[in-house]
């Protein structure tokens, strides 16, 4: 199907149009900056919170009360698949998300459950449609995954790892059993964001945070094909646009060829011009996503609307079009008034 842009900014954006207004809104946007996050957080354990379709919707709405965004994006996990994959999902203070029997031999992966999407993970689409009975018309509701080779990463070392051991083991030694994950993982992701799709959500989103763990050729040989088997098979089936990130830095970009996303978000290590520059290279004119510094919202007032101003000029020469935000997550520690400060720059810039 062709996805109509409507009167959305952010659809408009993505689909390599000019918008009356750049587009904004903020990864991790809904989340522990927020006071009143906390307030609701502090009564209920994180799993639950994405589980329960009342309390997703209601810190989803949180940011856009406070502040005029163009988009929410729905509160939840990507290792909320994996749950329904047969792990158990636990976040521990201090040391992040934690995931039982780690899946580490073929055995184990075919001993993965077959998901449902609908029946499985369905609270997250109760969730989405919750949250768009309160989004304005030209508000943008994204849905989100995290990429197969990422959430593979949490599945096979049990938590969050730099040196990724286990991955790697995998990967040089029995890479069988890598692949044959990947492929699970994606069969589960298309199911998973189109029922997002069908719930409600006007985009979705992509999260390939530790792509940049490998070498440019695994990530080519291996990693890749099974994102853009996700990328391509949503856009087929669904047609709303697509948004990916690729992981920090700006190697990855150079192995994109052929990705089926609308949008590529950058993170602040790569100037959006550079971005640009090099997916054209590549053969792709898609929309650029990014790219401040979650970090340059502790700037000083003048500072922060300086750096503003710069990205917003960047964006508009760089690529097709541009959406603005963070290059990676909000951060806990970043002042609420500072997005303020940025989205009131951004709406006097014409």
């Amino acid at each position: 199907m062709k996805y109509s842009p409507s009167n959305k900014p952010m659809i408009q954006a993505a689909l390599g149009q000019k918008p009356d207004r750049l587009p904004i809104w903020f990864m991790r946007q809904a989340g522990r900056y927020l006071p009143e996050y906390r307030a609701v957080r502090a009564g209920v354990d994180f799993v639950t919170m994405c589980k329960r379709p009342d309390l997703a919707a209601e810190v989803t709405w949180q940011p856009l009360r406070r502040y005029d965004l163009d988009a929410a994006i729905i509160f939840s996990d990507i290792l909320i698949p994996p749950m329904a994959m047969g792990q158990d999902l636990t976040f521990d203070t201090g040391h992040g998300p934690r995931l039982n029997a780690p899946v580490r031999s073929m055995a184990d992966v075919k001993a993965l459950k077959r998901v449902n999407a609908e029946k499985d993970l369905g609270f997250v689409g109760e969730a989405i449609s919750l949250t768009k009975t309160k989004l304005k018309p030209e508000q943008t509701m994204i849905g989100f995954a995290g990429a197969p080779f990422t959430v593979a990463t949490y599945m096979i070392e049990g938590q969050g790892s730099k040196e990724m051991t286990e991955v790697k083991k995998l990967l040089f030694c029995d890479r069988p059993v890598l692949t044959a994950l990947l492929d699970k993982i994606s069969e589960v992701t298309i199911d998973y964001l189109c029922m997002q799709v069908k719930s409600g959500a006007d985009a979705l989103m992509l999260f390939d945070t530790w792509a940049g763990q490998v070498s440019a050729g695994v990530y080519r040989d291996v990693v890749f094909p099974a994102t853009n088997r996700i990328l391509s098979e949503v856009k087929r089936i669904t047609g709303v646009p697509l948004l990916y990130f690729p992981g920090q830095g700006s190697d990855r970009m150079y192995e994109l060829s052929g990705c089926a996303a609308d949008v590529i978000s950058v993170d602040w290590r790569t100037r959006l011009s550079r971005a640009g520059k090099i997916l054209k290279e590549t053969g792709l004119d898609v929309t650029l996503q990014g790219n401040l510094d979650p970090q340059a919202l502790l700037a000083p007032e003048p500072e922060l609307r300086s750096m503003v101003r710069a990205m917003k000029e960047e964006g508009e020469l760089a690529a097709r079009s541009h959406i603005f935000n963070v290059g990676h997550g909000l951060l806990p520690h970043i002042p609420p008034e500072s997005l303020t400060i940025v989205i009131d720059e951004l709406r006097k810039l014409k």
